[in-house]
């Protein structure tokens, strides 16, 4: 018969066990701590990150409104004195400019509707110019051009390559067209045919509803339109900068000059030559990046763009529309 004690473990065996086991409970223990460690390590990183980008992100709101409170008020101001103006110098239309301030850049640019496509009382060939330029084929060209006159007369009758409520109807995210006047230089993204030009610019900023003139105003060009005038020539384009500082107004021969005949030959019918206040609405495009204190030229977060159309008054301003996106 077998006793019990045959069956116990010698005494230095069994604490053996136990100092084995607890160390495998304190190895378990200081895991479990230094995990929970690295997470709230991590945790406190993400909203430190969170914190700093909300941050940079309002900074930058910041900067771009003072972008745009500087291109109105190089708008509005009328100085006395040569003097005075030349404190800050004369705004030239389209031109970019960029200040430093405290906590990061701003860089901004002013110009009058005029110089702008306007989408409904445009000329068709001007507006077919710029399609050509955006590299689509006649083909292509014509069917923008039948859908834009589609869009905007109050029938439903179809031109050969336009579009009318039918079609529009039938795309997976279906609209009905608007049969009338366009109101916002947006709906020309709407369009039959424009699908190949999405995100290739900004519509406010090649065209309008606020030029009643069927061309365009060389002196009043954003950068997208003189891009177009200049058939992206970057040396034609920096020279019609230059001339601008210089010159102030341009005339035709001062253009016909900068752009070359050909070139010339084929916008001449489209291009006007004011000076001043030719219409009474502006867009002004601000952009505001915050920087990392003590490194100026480092960015820091998202920069903030602001695009708003104004009306210049006798007496004050008024802000037709507001648009704010990332950048």
């Amino acid at each position: 018969m077998v006793s019990i004690s045959q069956w116990r473990l010698p005494a230095g065996k069994l604490r053996s066990n136990n100092r084995g086991f607890a160390l495998l409970i304190v190895i378990m223990v200081l895991l479990l701590a230094s995990f929970l460690a690295s997470q709230l390590s991590l945790d406190v990183r993400t909203e430190q990150r969170i914190a700093a980008n909300a941050k940079d992100r309002n900074r930058s709101v910041i900067l771009a409104e003072a972008g745009f409170n500087i291109a109105l008020f190089r708008l509005m101001d009328k100085p006395v004195a040569l003097e005075a103006e030349r404190e800050y110098g004369r705004l030239v239309a389209g031109q970019e400019y960029g200040h430093p301030l405290k906590g990061g850049r701003v860089g901004y640019h002013a110009v009058n509707e005029s110089g702008k496509i306007d989408l409904n009382a445009g000329d068709p060939r001007l507006l077919e110019l710029f399609l050509r330029h955006r590299k689509l084929s006649l083909e292509q060209a014509t069917v923008v051009l039948d859908a834009l006159l589609d869009w905007r007369d109050p029938d439903n009758l179809l031109r050969l390559n336009g579009a009318e409520q039918e079609y529009y109807m039938h795309l997976p995210e279906p609209y009905i067209p608007r049969n009338g006047r366009i109101e916002d230089p947006a709906e020309f993204f709407l369009l039959r045919g424009t699908e190949l030009l999405a995100g290739k610019f900004a519509a406010e900023e090649v065209f309008t509803v606020h030029n009643p003139e069927k061309g365009i105003n060389v002196n009043s060009l954003t950068p997208a339109m003189l891009g177009f005038v200049m058939d992206g020539d970057e040396v034609r384009i920096q020279a019609y900068h230059d001339a601008r500082q210089l010159q102030g107004a341009l005339n035709a021969a001062m253009t016909r000059q900068i752009i070359g005949d050909a070139r010339f030959s084929e916008l001449e019918p489209f291009l006007r030559y004011e000076e001043g206040r030719s219409s009474l609405y502006y867009t002004i495009t601000a952009t505001g990046q915050a920087t990392v204190p003590g490194a100026a030229e480092k960015s820091s977060g998202p920069g903030m763009t602001i695009n708003a159309l104004v009306r210049i008054l006798a007496n004050g301003y008024q802000i037709l529309s507001w648009q704010e996106r990332y950048s």
